[in-house]
């Protein structure tokens, strides 16, 4: 959960804007809360509420073959799943929230309003008072003070097992961290050991922070890293979390089938009207097809295979809605030592003729109808924001078979029996991607084809998300797998730098490794004079991440929501196209 989760190539998915980068100043963060209207429509909001109904089971689908695995809101890498952090988000909402204009939403955050002084070392984060557990404890401090002292360590290298966290050492945290907190019941008090750009910290390092109850769940209050071990054992325990402080509790999970929740009536914000709230498991993108046309699903998805069938949902009154999310798919190649590949993967101009040799266009026009442009670095040019640099506007790597090949042979590589060959390296390797979606499975296999053309012979490799994301992060053994396909990373409302993706360590699993590019991504996170110099140094990053291609660059593939008739705002403003964390209390349904 937290901030720049994966995702599979498939599913709900949405996505919209970012806010501007700001530089280290002397004012204190002046977000303004934005307050969501209630609706009327599946595709319109309104500003009144007087037409809200009472009652109803929104029932969410999940992407094909995805479990929901991990219910606690500090993760390890083997479950940092976009699908496990928007159920628990129902149950425990960070201390802030980044609403889809990619601004801190107070009226949705247990966060009143954070301040910081002119250096940027000490921030101040106002709480709400009226925030309550299921239980009837109040929610203080302390609970957010003690969910950092868990972040810091399961941090960790020496972490009892199932850590160190995904998230470990984003945001500066908690390396730059002198101190945090509870200077009285509702306030917290970051201090930092040096100044940050401070909106990276705000979105990087405070946007980690959830309030967790120890009241409840401390059982080890005076051994750390037994309590990490304990809470880590009960993390795939849907039973232990009945003690929550969002908008749902969790009543029912069942492995592959589906995950019941129903409103928690001392949540602090925005109450849900509905009965029920369910996740449901969905074998294929036809399976889940079949639940929207009978009504078994109300709140979906269109595989983009599927969309010639589109009028059979359109027909009945079901809103479908593309929206892109904020953030990048690709290929990982495998770089780690022990790799298969390791030393063709290595050599970026491997990497580059790869690139080349992806028809994206005819990706995005005969397999996605127009709906996945693409994507040639981290930022994605659709949506435009100011966080993609303009000297990339232009295709780094467009389309262009022999220069993939002619690139190829200035390297050293030549064609032995079909096959791009050199000092007895082969370009031959098997690529895994996750099964039940169709358009993934047509898009592997026209880079399969498009690749044999240029001597680069592949075995496509279909299998479950589950297991796809257990081999690439089982780190023991690197030559378990060459490369993967079909996921991706959303920012999720942190600020778009490379920490914690291009550098060693963190969600980099497949062992790439550049010093000049740790430098750069270190830039972006430093205080600058001004938005101008601060915005350049993220520019320096991402012109140079984009053209070392660490992983292969893919379509920016918009996911098409579906949402029944009687299920009303079902909008951007709510399902939170940006960071894909939604906020489905504000969903109701008419009878």
């Amino acid at each position: 959960m937290k901030k720049q989760n994966v995702a599979a190539l498939l599913g709900l998915s949405t996505a919209l804007s970012v806010g501007a980068l700001t530089g280290c100043g002397a004012a204190a963060n002046n977000s303004s809360p934005v307050a969501p209207a209630t609706g009327n429509g599946a595709g319109n909001t309104t500003t009144g509420s007087a037409n809200v109904q009472k009652g109803g089971t929104l029932v969410v689908a999940l992407p094909p073959s995805t479990n929901i695995t991990w219910y606690l809101p500090i993760e390890n890498a083997g479950n940092a799943s976009i699908y496990n952090a928007q159920l628990v988000t129902q149950m425990y909402p960070n201390v802030i929230y980044i609403n889809n204009q990619y601004q801190v939403d107070y009226n949705n955050s247990f966060a009143d309003k954070i301040t910081y002084n002119p250096a940027g070392t000490v921030y101040t984060i106002s709480l709400k008072k009226n925030w309550k557990w299921s239980d009837g404890k109040p929610v203080t401090a302390n609970d957010v003070v003690w969910d950092y002292n868990l972040i810091k360590a399961t941090d960790s290298k020496s972490a009892p097992a199932p850590w160190p966290n995904y998230n470990a050492g984003s945001g500066g945290v908690p390396s730059n961290v002198k101190s945090v907190v509870a200077t009285n019941p509702y306030t917290v008090t970051i201090t930092l050991n040096k100044p940050v750009n401070q909106q990276w910290f705000i979105y990087n390092g405070i946007g980690q922070l959830t309030a967790l109850p120890e009241h409840a769940w401390n059982k080890y209050p005076n051994d750390i890293n037994q309590e990490i071990a304990y809470l880590g054992r009960q993390a795939t325990n849907p039973s232990f979390f009945t003690v929550v402080d969002g908008p749902f509790k969790l009543v029912s999970a069942k492995s592959s089938q589906s995950w019941t929740l129903v409103p928690n009536p001392t949540f602090g914000g925005h109450k849900s009207t509905l009965d029920k709230l369910i996740f449901q498991y969905e074998a294929s993108s036809d399976a889940e097809f079949s639940a929207l046309k009978t009504g078994n699903v109300n709140l979906g998805y269109l595989d983009l295979s599927q969309y010639g069938s589109k009028a059979a949902l359109t027909s009945a009154g079901d809103v479908i809605t593309p929206a892109y999310n904020f953030g990048y798919y690709f290929i990982e190649l495998n770089q780690q030592k022990g790799s298969p590949m390791y030393a063709a993967f290595s050599d970026v101009k491997v990497r580059q003729a790869l690139e080349y040799a992806i028809d994206q266009n005819t990706i995005n026009n005969e397999i996605y109808h127009g709906y996945a442009p693409a994507q040639y670095g981290p930022i994605p040019a659709t949506p435009k924001t100011v966080f993609l640099d303009p000297k990339l506007a232009k295709p780094l790597f467009p389309f262009n078979l022999n220069k993939a090949k002619q690139l190829l042979e200035s390297d050293g590589w030549k064609l032995q029996n079909g096959v791009m060959t050199k000092n007895g390296q082969a370009l031959e390797f098997e690529l895994m991607y996750p099964t039940g979606g169709e358009s993934t499975t047509q898009m592997m296999e026209l880079i399969q084809q498009d690749w044999k053309q240029i001597g680069v012979v592949v075995t496509l490799k279909p299998v479950q998300l589950a297991e796809e994301f257990g081999i690439m992060n089982n780190s023991s053994q690197p030559g378990k797998w060459a490369a993967a396909a079909g996921t991706g990373i959303t920012y999720g409302g942190s600020y778009p730098s490379g920490e914690q993706l291009f550098e060693p360590g963190g969600l980099d699993n497949f062992g790439y490794n550049d010093p000049t590019l740790d430098k750069l991504i270190a830039k972006t996170t430093e205080p600058a004079a001004s938005q101008a110099a601060s915005q350049q140094a993220f520019f320096a990053y991402e012109e140079y991440v984009s053209k070392q291609v660490p992983v292969l660059w893919n379509n920016a593939v918009a996911s098409l929501s579906v949402a029944a008739p009687n299920v009303h705002n079902a909008t951007p403003e709510y399902l939170n196209p940006t960071t894909e964390y939604p906020l489905l209390n504000y969903i109701w349904m008419s009878k």
